[in-house]
């Protein structure tokens, strides 16, 4: 954190389940234990998008905030995933009065528990009524956020967001004179994008959050601040290094780690399932159980990782986190 913004390596935790798919408390703090033994990670967002956020019901969002906020208390600054219970089935979308209620008490829940800051995805499970834009919805949705609680709220634009709902350079100014709203992880590799939203906040005390770790030093050159991808899990000591030479003025270095980050990217299969298997491995027992994406026909469940891919990935990942080790 950065007076009190968010900076550096985020990590987006896969979420822990048992064979049977029930939260598995035990093997989350495990994951977090193994995530703080990289030294590299500044924030842990707990139902995030990588930790299969869709597949939560309203009682599982409970347990999964008491549990890291209690484990990592003192430790680490918690984000906690705080949005409304919404598989992201476009044809049902949730009672919006509900939908919004239920947003204000896990914002209430994370900070009666500790958390440092709440993170919101953009409102698209709500519908414009008649007379209002999607923007008018955003802002409503947030101030009413804001109303809730005193923690920081960070957006999150995910991958796939509806064009009506995404952020433009007006309405990202609009929101970020909300109270308490101080930053969007913004999921793209559309460097103009990037750019002109980043810009657009540059006079305001509102942090730009690279959510596609792909292109993180272009969004370092945009102004981001920070990131959250499947590297800031899986290998988050290349991404802090690739933040820590663009920092000094080593672009050059800070280029050479993107690259490493990029290939890691590219050769993955079901990244979340093999870094479960893998944390095993490292004596950090926890099923490699995720939960699959039921009742909705936009969304596809990862195919399970088979040993051959398993085996072949882990040497390349290991090879590039040599580079780094020190």
């Amino acid at each position: 954190m950065m007076n009190g913004l968010a900076h550096g390596v985020i990590a987006p935790v896969f979420t822990v389940f048992h064979d049977d798919g029930a939260l598995d408390d035990k093997g989350q703090c495990h994951l977090l234990d193994a995530l703080m033994e990289t030294k590299s990670i500044t924030a842990y967002f707990l139902r995030s998008g990588l930790g299969q956020m869709y597949t939560f019901s309203y009682e599982d969002v409970v347990q999964i905030t008491k549990n890291a906020c209690a484990h990592l208390a003192g430790k680490a600054p918690v984000y906690i995933g705080a949005a409304g219970i919404w598989n992201r089935n476009w044809d049902r979308r949730p009672d919006p009065e509900v939908y919004t209620r239920q947003a204000v008490a896990f914002s209430k829940l994370a900070e009666d528990e500790g958390a440092s800051a709440v993170v919101h995805t953009m409102p698209e499970a709500i519908l414009p009524r008649e007379g209002q834009t999607p923007g008018d919805v955003s802002l409503e949705y947030f101030e009413r956020i804001s109303n809730a609680t005193k923690l920081p709220i960070y957006l999150y634009q995910p991958p796939g967001t509806e064009q009506r709902f995404r952020v433009t350079p007006d309405l990202v100014r609009r929101l970020a004179d909300v109270p308490r709203v101080k930053g969007l992880k913004l999921s793209t590799t559309d460097a103009e994008y990037f750019f002109n939203v980043t810009w657009a906040i540059q006079d305001k005390e509102f942090v730009s959050i690279s959510g596609a770790e792909t292109v993180f030093y272009p969004a370092l050159c945009c102004g981001a601040k920070a990131v959250i991808g499947q590297g800031s899990c899986v290998s988050p000591r290349i991404l802090k290094t690739l933040q820590e030479r663009f920092d000094r003025g080593d672009y050059a270095g800070s280029m050479e780690a993107q690259r490493s980050s990029n290939l890691l990217i590219e050769k993955a299969t079901n990244g979340v399932e093999f870094f479960k298997r893998y944390l095993n491995e490292k004596g950090y027992p926890m099923s490699s159980y995720t939960r699959p994406v039921t009742d909705n026909p936009y969304w596809k469940s990862a195919a399970p990782l088979t040993d051959d891919q398993y085996n072949e990935y882990k040497p390349i990942l290991e090879a590039e986190l040599a580079k780094y080790a020190n």
